[in-house]
C-alpha cells in the first residue's frame, strides 16, 4: 500500500510525462486548419527512423550548449542502453555515446550542458517489473568519451527531479527514493560528490520534482511534494555546503511541479487547492512566491479558465524582463493546453487556451522564454497527423498572449530547447526524433535564412604513425573537417600496399586513434577519411609504420 501511494506521488510530480506509442514516422510538416500569421520554417530533422531494439530509444529531453551544440537523451538504446545524441546546431552529427545497466533497462530523465562543452545525463534502470531500481549520472566531454559515472543511492524506487550545472561545471542533482525522503546532491566536474544533502517533513517522505540554481549561483532550490498528502514542500541550500537555509511545507495544494529563482524571490507552480471538503475543493494553476532570503511566503496566484473544471502549472520560466511564464494545462473535458503569464507581483499579464480538438487530453511538457519575450510552449497536441496520430506541437506567443505561430513534429513532444542562432528544436518520440525550426521574431519582417546546405567534408592532413608500444601503432593528424559525422580509418599491410580496407569508425572531431590489433614487427600503411550524408571527403596522406 504505501508503495502504490508513492508511485502514485511520484506520477503527481510528473503530470507532464507520458508514455509514447509506436507510431509511423511522418516527415512532412502538418499544419492545423487555422493557420499561425507567420509560419517557422523547417530547418533540419534527425532520428525517427526506427521503432526496434536498434534505435537510439525514445527521446527524453535535450539540451544546447554555448556553441549550438544539442544533445538528444534516450533510451533504451539498442534494446536496453542509455544514449546521448549529438548534432551541430545544423544538424549535423556530432557523436552518439552509450551506458549500459548492470541488468533490466536504462530510460533517460535529463540532460544539462556544461560551460566547457561537456554535457551531464541522468537515467534510472528499470528492472524486468518496470519498476525502478537505480538512477545512473555520467559526464561525456565534448567528444562524446565517457569521463566519469557515478550511481546515488536514495532508497527504493528512486526518482528523479532535475539536474542542473553551474558556471564552474558543478552538477546539482534532485533525486528521491520511497520511504528515504529528497536527496540534494553535489558534484564536482571530475565526479566527487561534494556534498548530499536529505530534506525531510513530518508526516510523509518528499519527493523531488524540480531543481533551479539562483542567478548568482549561490542557492540552489528544490521544490515537490510530500507523500501521503496534499502538501508543497520547498527548501533553499547554500550551493557551496549544501546547508538547508529554510524549508516551506504547506498545505498549498495536490503537488509542486517547477521552481524558478531571480535574485530576490523564489517561484513554485504546481496544481493547487482551494475550498473546505471533497467534492467543495477547486483546482487551480496555481503560482507561490518566496522571499529567497527568509522563506517567508509572499503571494499566491490562482487562475483556470472560466470554463474548466480545474487547472495546474506544469513548467515555469523566467522572462527576460523578470515576468513568469507558466505552461500547464485545463480540464474542459480533456485536457488542454493552459498557460499564464505573470508579472513579479503575481498580477495576471495574459492567459491563453490551446485547443487542438482532439478527443483526448493535450499535456505541453515545456515552456521558455526567448530574448525577444516570445512565449514559446511545446508538448502534445492536435490536430492530428494523417493516420490520427498526435503530433509535437511548438507555440510561440507574443508579450501579449497573441498566438504568433505554430510548428508541427511528427511525434509528440517531450521537451524542447533554444539554440544561440534563434532555431528552436524540438524531441520526443522514438530514435530519439528531433526537429528544428527557424521561428519568427516578433518582429516578423526579419526574413527566414534558408536551410543549411550541406557540402562534403575536407580531407585531413598531416597524417603520420609510429610505434613506440609493442604490437601498438599511433596515428596522429589535423582534422580539417569542420562539417563531418564520422572519420574511417582504413589499412593495409606492408608499405606501398594499396588494397586498403576499412578497421574503425571514429568520431568526426578525432584527430588521434591507436591501431591494438597489428602484430609486432609488421609494417602497416594507413590512410583516412572524413564523411558526412553529403558525400566522403579526399583521402588523407598515407602513413607508414613499423609495429614493435
Amino acid at each position: 500500500m504505501r508503495q502504490n501511494r508513492y508511485l502514485k506521488a511520484c506520477r503527481m510530480q510528473r503530470l507532464a510525462g507520458a508514455a509514447i506509442v509506436g507510431l509511423m514516422l511522418i516527415l512532412a510538416v502538418s499544419r492545423p486548419a487555422a493557420a499561425a500569421p507567420t509560419e517557422p520554417v523547417l530547418q533540419w530533422t534527425a532520428g525517427g527512423l526506427s521503432a526496434g531494439t536498434d534505435s537510439a530509444g525514445q527521446a527524453a529531453r535535450v539540451a544546447t550548449d554555448a556553441w549550438g551544440n544539442v544533445a538528444v537523451l534516450s533510451g533504451p538504446s539498442g534494446g536496453q542502453d542509455l544514449a546521448v545524441t549529438t548534432y551541430t546546431e545544423n544538424g549535423i552529427l556530432r557523436w552518439r555515446s552509450t551506458l549500459s545497466p548492470a541488468s533490466g533497462t536504462f530510460v533517460g530523465d535529463w540532460v544539462v550542458a556544461a560551460p566547457n562543452g561537456d554535457f551531464v545525463a541522468v537515467g534510472r534502470n528499470l528492472n524486468s517489473s518496470g519498476n525502478p531500481i537505480q538512477i545512473t549520472l555520467a559526464r561525456f566531454d565534448a567528444n562524446g568519451a565517457l569521463l566519469w559515472r557515478k550511481e546515488p543511492s536514495v532508497g527504493f524506487f528512486p526518482s528523479v527531479g532535475r539536474i542542473v550545472v553551474d558556471v564552474d561545471g558543478n552538477a546539482y542533482l534532485a533525486a528521491s527514493g520511497r520511504g528515504t525522503g529528497r536527496f540534494v546532491q553535489k558534484y564536482s566536474p571530475t565526479g566527487e560528490l561534494l556534498w548530499s544533502q536529505l530534506d525531510a517533513s513530518a508526516g510523509g517522505f518528499v519527493i523531488a520534482a524540480s531543481l533551479a540554481l539562483s542567478p548568482d549561483g549561490s542557492d540552489v532550490v528544490v521544490t515537490g511534494g510530500v507523500s501521503g498528502g496534499a502538501l508543497w514542500n520547498t527548501a533553499v541550500h547554500d550551493a557551496a555546503t549544501g546547508l538547508r537555509k529554510w524549508q516551506a511545507t504547506a498545505a498549498e495544494g495536490l503537488a509542486a511541479l517547477d521552481v524558478v529563482v531571480d535574485a530576490t524571490r523564489v517561484y513554485v507552480t504546481g496544481q493547487g487547492a482551494t475550498g473546505g471538503g471533497t467534492p467543495a475543493l477547486t483546482y487551480y494553476l496555481s503560482v507561490v512566491a518566496y522571499d529567497r532570503a527568509t522563506g517567508k511566503r509572499l503571494w499566491r496566484t490562482d487562475r483556470k479558465p472560466a470554463d474548466s473544471s480545474g487547472a495546474a502549472g506544469l513548467r515555469m520560466s523566467l522572462a527576460p524582463d523578470g515576468s513568469l511564464a507558466v505552461a500547464g494545462q485545463a480540464n474542459r473535458g480533456f485536457l488542454d493546453w493552459y498557460t499564464v503569464a505573470l508579472e513579479k507581483t503575481g498580477a495576471v499579464r495574459w492567459e491563453a487556451v490551446r485547443d487542438g480538438g482532439l478527443n483526448t487530453d493535450e499535456i505541453p511538457r515545456v515552456v521558455m522564454v526567448l530574448p525577444d519575450g516570445t512565449t514559446v510552449v511545446s508538448g502534445p497536441g492536435g490536430p492530428n497527423l494523417s493516420g490520427g496520430y498526435i503530433p509535437g506541437v511548438t507555440a510561440g506567443y507574443s508579450s501579449g498572449g497573441a498566438r504568433l505561430w505554430e510548428a508541427f513534429s511528427a511525434m509528440a513532444t517531450v521537451w524542447a530547447t533554444a539554440l544561440p542562432n534563434g532555431d528552436v528544436c524540438a524531441v520526443g518520440g522514438y530514435d530519439a526524433l528531433i526537429t528544428c525550426w527557424w521561428v519568427p521574431p516578433n518582429d516578423a519582417s526579419e526574413p527566414p535564412p534558408p536551410p543549411p546546405a550541406l557540402i562534403a567534408p575536407t580531407a585531413a592532413t598531416n597524417l603520420a604513425a609510429s610505434s613506440s608500444v609493442r604490437r601498438r601503432i599511433d596515428l596522429g593528424w589535423t582534422n580539417t573537417a569542420t562539417n563531418a559525422t564520422s572519420i574511417t580509418v582504413e589499412r593495409c599491410l606492408g608499405s606501398g600496399c594499396t588494397n586498403f580496407a576499412a578497421v574503425s569508425l571514429l568520431a568526426p572531431t578525432a584527430s588521434r586513434w591507436t591501431d591494438a590489433t597489428v602484430k609486432s614487427r609488421s609494417t602497416y600503411s594507413y590512410r583516412l577519411r572524413a564523411s558526412n550524408s553529403a558525400g566522403d571527403s579526399p583521402y588523407s596522406n598515407t602513413a607508414t609504420a613499423r609495429a614493435r
